[in-house]
């Protein structure tokens, strides 16, 4: 969350859009221009905030230099492609970022906050972009950068006057925020607490039925269970679809704008080494060498993390060595060959174990062999933005086409036709080829068999923006089949259906026992059961041994004592939850430092983000509509 601030209103824009004007890339971030010069004339204030004011020229500046930045993230080569409805969004957000940094400027102004022309020269004076070939801040070459960005010096001081005021007043909120030790406590108390249970899981498919059925006890379950032997219903339908997807494929990018894309992507095309890793982190070197000792007797990763719940598990996969964020990890691990178990090794975060699973030699992929997956990328990138204005099109061709036999191949419309039930089938069993992803898919089926026969066709607007429309052309009701002819599967069925029976019994017969005996063990004892019971399980909600999550959830809701019973899937479980134990504190000493750390973070970052909205309410923004209106629209270009 803080991050997200940030770049609302406190990341430094000034460097960004200098450094991107000047080596003719996109004018990047929209806080660029959001202050400018604030000289009172109300014919030309779009929003008055307090002292403040967000000036109709300042606004449609700041949106007009965002949209690059979007149209480049969008994969776009001009700005001019992204669609109304996506420049509308560009301009509210811009407009949002300006609103919450005048209102913080604002009630700096209120309280008498000026930040020192000192500091405001220091900064000025420490961008790179104003260096000269000395290192030092040379005055000529300020004068010719702000000359190629349309900017006054006083307007550049005013800019990072007010940048500074902002970011040092949110990022000094929260800093003194703490964790309360009872919420800690209270917290670690919940999540590492041990129930100690014995478990007995039956297995219906395991179970032996002692008497073969008759011929009459297959009819009685055929007659009673009718829906089970029923075939499907089968539609025959023509169908077109519209979505992204469908338009991408048609789409023509120019060479240019792949290879602009390719240079701008270039570290997912020239890949240096990575390596895989398993790593376990703890505090102690004793027990990081215990751990070391029993990972390589037994080679088990996951057996290790659920023996040492107190150990920091971490897997990075295909990392580079900047992505691991310890140095000293970092070091060792591309040092260390495939498949032996390393450490431990000191950090300031513990002492680190590890493992190297997979090493990954550098690799690069040169343009060409790259093209065509990027042309898919840009391609899906550019599709959302024309689908709008293919919709309808299409709208209308269908309305002009009652067999849709006349549907313009030019939109990027996909045709298909064909015999399929209601979960998407074929006759053949196989899944029908529908176009679209699996959302859609289950859009279209739904439609076909939602319409009536010979319903002339209406555009449905189905998933992702996507839009279809369907004639049904023939029906094939389903029909319960004939007893011979499913007499196999009805005999598997009334065998599935008595195992689970007799498991049922079994289970509810253990349970009362264990309710009456004071356990489980007591109940199985003597048994056959007793030898596939868990005795003593140790079971939190860190540490759940892969159990079903509705187990677990009874298994803890339990009192201690008690004795349950639950049914998931094909199993049964019986359980008794014998007594409850808190974890010591030595073994959550890391859980604890590393669950306190990312409270501690969220605390602070929650801070500003909620001060930020509260300002809404203490000073709030006095719109001057027509101007306002009037600077959206010359931002986004529809003047």
């Amino acid at each position: 969350m803080i991050s997200t601030l940030r770049h609302l209103v406190v990341d430094s824009w000034l460097g960004r859009i200098i450094a991107l004007l000047i080596f003719l890339a996109f004018v990047g971030w929209g806080v660029g221009d959001m202050v400018g010069s604030y000289n009172g004339d109300q014919a030309n204030t779009a929003v008055k905030i307090g002292t403040r004011q967000i000036g109709a020229q300042d606004l449609a500046n700041a949106i007009q230099n965002e949209m690059p930045r979007v149209a480049q993230q969008m994969g776009l080569s001009n700005p001019s492609q992204l669609t109304p409805a996506v420049r509308e969004q560009v301009a509210q957000g811009v407009l949002q970022r300006m609103l919450a940094q005048n209102e913080v400027l604002a009630l700096a102004d209120r309280n008498g906050m000026k930040v020192p022309d000192a500091l405001v020269r220091n900064e000025i004076f420490g961008m790179s972009v104003f260096h000269g070939t000395d290192g030092q801040f040379d005055r000529k070459l300020f004068n010719s950068k702000l000359s190629q960005i349309h900017i006054t010096e006083r307007d550049l001081l005013a800019k990072v006057r007010d940048d500074i005021g902002a970011r040092n007043l949110l990022e000094g909120l929260g800093n003194g925020m703490k964790v309360p030790g009872s919420v800690l406590d209270q917290l670690l108390s919940y999540n590492t607490l041990a129930h100690q249970v014995d478990l007995l899981r039956l297995d219906s498919a395991s179970v032996a039925v002692p008497v073969a059925p008759e011929e009459a006890q297959l009819r009685r379950f055929y007659d009673l269970h009718p829906w089970l032997y029923r075939s499907a219903e089968y539609r025959h339908a023509k169908l077109v679809l519209l979505s992204a997807d469908t338009i991408a494929r048609t789409l023509t990018i120019p060479d240019a704008d792949l290879k602009r894309f390719y240079e701008f992507e270039i570290q997912k095309y020239d890949v240096p080494e990575t390596r895989s890793l398993e790593v376990l982190t703890l505090q102690d070197r004793t027990a990081a060498e215990a751990v070391l000792a029993a990972w390589k007797a037994s080679g088990d990763y996951a057996a290790l993390q659920k023996q040492n719940p107190a150990a920091a598990a971490v897997a990075f996969p295909n990392a580079r060595k900047a992505d691991i964020p310890s140095p000293e990890l970092a070091k060792a691990a591309f040092e260390a060959p495939s498949g032996v178990i390393e450490g431990p090794i000191e950090s300031p975060a513990g002492w680190i174990v590890f493992r190297v699973t997979a090493i990954n030699a550098p690799h690069k992929t040169d343009f060409d062999h790259a093209k065509a997956d990027i042309r898919d990328e840009v391609a899906r990138s550019q599709a959302p933005q024309i689908l709008g204005g293919r919709v309808a099109s299409l709208q209308d061709a269908i309305a002009g086409s009652a067999d849709l036999e006349q549907i313009p191949t030019d939109i990027g419309a996909v045709p298909a036709q064909g015999s399929l039930d209601a979960q998407g089938l074929t006759k053949d069993g196989e899944v029908a080829p529908l176009p679209g992803s699996d959302a859609v898919r289950k859009a279209i089926i739904a439609r076909i068999f939602s319409q009536k026969k010979g319903e002339k066709p209406s555009l449905v607007n189905g998933p992702d923006g996507s839009a279809f429309a369907v004639l049904v052309d023939e029906i094939e009701p389903g029909h319960v089949k004939p007893y011979d002819t499913v007499r196999e599967q009805v005999g598997h069925d009334w065998l599935r259906e008595r195992q689970m029976h007799m498991a049922d019994e079994r289970a509810t017969t253990l349970m009362q026992a264990a309710r009456k005996s004071g356990g489980l063990d007591k109940a199985v004892a003597g048994t056959t059961d007793e030898a596939q019971m868990q005795k003593d399980l140790m079971i939190s909600r860190m540490q759940n041994g892969n159990l079903p999550s509705a187990l677990l959830s009874q298994i803890f809701s339990t009192p201690v004592g008690k004795t349950g019973m639950m049914a998931d899937g094909d199993a049964l479980y019986v359980f008794t939850v014998k007594a409850t134990k808190p974890a010591s504190p030595e073994s959550t000493k890391a859980l604890r430092a590393s669950m306190q750390s990312q409270l501690q973070d969220t605390l602070r970052a929650d801070v500003p983000v909620v001060f930020v909205h509260s300002l809404e309410g203490q000073i709030k923004p006095v719109p001057n509509m027509p101007v306002l209106q009037q600077a959206l629209k010359a931002g986004t270009g529809q003047e």
